[in-house]
């Protein structure tokens, strides 16, 4: 046989993989939308390649399932999404940069502005170009990061006045701390939200999008739906806020691999780099083809978990680049081979994205977002 020939013949199967539901997310848009009024639209936000679950195949569940609009982070990933062939509305929620203006005007994608340069770059593009552009405007009121000081709106409506190429379709805000206890600064932001609403219909510009809401907000501050919900994490299953209704979400990833070698080791035996795990007693250690390159997190090491044979093994020694350890003395029945569990279901056990962030010391967005390229997602329906 040719080289060639034997090459074409080649096929290789990674051994961690992403099972990504796809009907769990396509349920979890249904749920999320069940939670809103007839005039109140939803986003889906599928920035970060949609959490790592992969954008261009679940932006098009999201929008037949009921979503009117979708929200990436930089104008580079609407371009991919357009590319796609997806022609719903999209927002790019990051800064607007001069050099990306003609890209996400030619690709009809709406930006969020915070700033009068932002205002004035736009509409002299726009004018070059003989388009006029929908735009959303972004009040900071305690998230520090973008959007225009309360104080400052009545100084940004007047250069809007100015433009004859723009027109403000939404209006928004971020809430800094609706997914934790402290409500009073949700309402305090909120408050401060509804003065520049006021005021912006005041100086006659009454967009026809108000949007304040993120995940924990859809569920714990109804007040904050306005007209549109930006929900991102919960179409995802992921439910770190506790409240009744987010129990409805189902989770949508498994991570798992497989079983690449188990070795019989006395008592006394150190385990990866620095020895940080010595075996108390004659045990089975396995091996795992995962490690922090494929975005297992190093914090793991020593304190996390997997499922094998639907029984929980700890992770043992450092998380290298490539692999990971595994404790397997008490699962006598653990073969070379078998998957492993990572994030998701096995038996009757599951190990959660949340879970795994409270051992990493993170939060669900980061385990789902670190997950590397060489995690190969599988699509199931």
């Amino acid at each position: 046989m040719s080289h060639s020939r034997m090459l074409k013949g080649c096929l290789v199967v990674s051994p961690t993989v992403a099972e990504i539901d796809v009907a769990a997310f396509a349920h979890n848009v249904r749920s999320v939308r069940a939670c809103l009024s007839s005039s109140c639209d939803l986003m889906a936000v599928v920035k970060a390649d949609a959490y790592g679950h992969g954008a261009v195949t679940l932006a098009p569940v999201a929008l037949r399932e009921g979503a009117a609009w979708l929200a990436v982070a930089r104008c580079q990933e609407g371009m991919s999404l357009r590319h796609h062939g997806i022609d719903a509305p999209i927002l790019v929620l990051g800064a607007v940069y001069p050099e990306e203006i003609v890209s996400l005007l030619a690709y009809r994608l709406t930006p969020v502005v915070s700033s009068s340069d932002e205002v004035h770059w736009l509409e002299r593009e726009a004018g070059r170009l003989g388009v006029c552009p929908a735009i959303h405007v972004k009040i900071d009121t305690g998230m520090g990061r973008l959007g225009v000081m309360p104080d400052q709106v009545r100084q940004l409506l007047d250069c809007l006045d100015g433009c004859s190429h723009l027109f403000v379709e939404g209006l928004m805000t971020h809430l800094a701390t609706a997914d934790s206890a402290d409500a009073q600064t949700v309402r305090l932001q909120l408050n401060r939200f509804c003065h520049v609403v006021q005021t912006c219909t005041e100086h006659g510009c009454t967009p026809r999008y108000v949007h304040a809401a993120n995940s924990a907000a859809l569920y714990r501050y109804p007040e904050s739906h306005g007209t549109l919900v930006r929900v991102g994490l919960a179409l995802y299953g992921s439910q770190p806020f506790d409240v009744p209704a987010a129990t409805a979400l189902q989770p949508v990833l498994t991570w798992k691999t497989r079983l690449g070698r188990i070795q019989e080791v006395p008592a006394g035996v150190g385990i990866s780099y620095g020895h940080t795990f010595m075996t108390s007693r004659a045990s089975r250690i396995g091996t795992l083809s995962v490690g922090y390159a494929d975005g297992l997190c190093r914090k793991l090491s020593n304190t996390g978990e997997v499922l094998v044979q639907g029984q929980r093994a700890p992770l043992v020694g450092q998380i290298t680049m490539d692999m990971c350890m595994i404790d397997l003395t008490d699962i006598s029945s653990a073969r070379v081979g078998d998957e492993v569990v990572l994030i998701g279901l096995q038996g009757s056990e599951r190990l959660t994205a949340d879970e795994m962030a409270w051992r990493c010391g993170c939060i669900p967005y980061e385990v789902f977002c670190a997950m590397g390229p060489r995690v190969s997602r599988h699509y199931i329906s």
